[in-house]
């Protein structure tokens, strides 16, 4: 890939990661483009939020050489899984947008 686009998709994802949006419980919400980071919800699947931590919590379980160490988890969504089930999960509220 070419220098220069290489850095200007770094730079979109950096910007997207620092546009903020205000979640309240049972509001649909989706990844924002290139932030996914988990294997659920899949890209354009709903997810809803099931509540928003005001203290974010931190993953001390994770090696440091994972992208997952000390990752910060401020919101729980819900979403149906493989067998329908309604599961939730903690993720980082930065790489959701609203659900249009």
């Amino acid at each position: 890939m070419d220098s220069a686009v290489h850095k200007a998709r770094l730079r979109a994802a950096y910007e997207s990661l620092q546009i903020n949006f205000e979640f309240v419980p049972g509001q649909f919400v989706k990844w924002k483009p290139n932030q996914k980071n988990a294997t659920r919800p899949l890209y354009n699947e709903p997810a809803v939020v099931i509540e928003v931590l005001d203290l974010p919590i931190y993953d001390d379980n994770v090696d440091a050489g994972s992208p997952y160490f000390r990752q910060r988890l401020d919101i729980v969504l819900g979403v149906l899984d493989h067998e329908g089930d309604f599961v939730f999960y903690h993720f980082d509220r930065r790489r959701f947008q609203p659900y249009d």
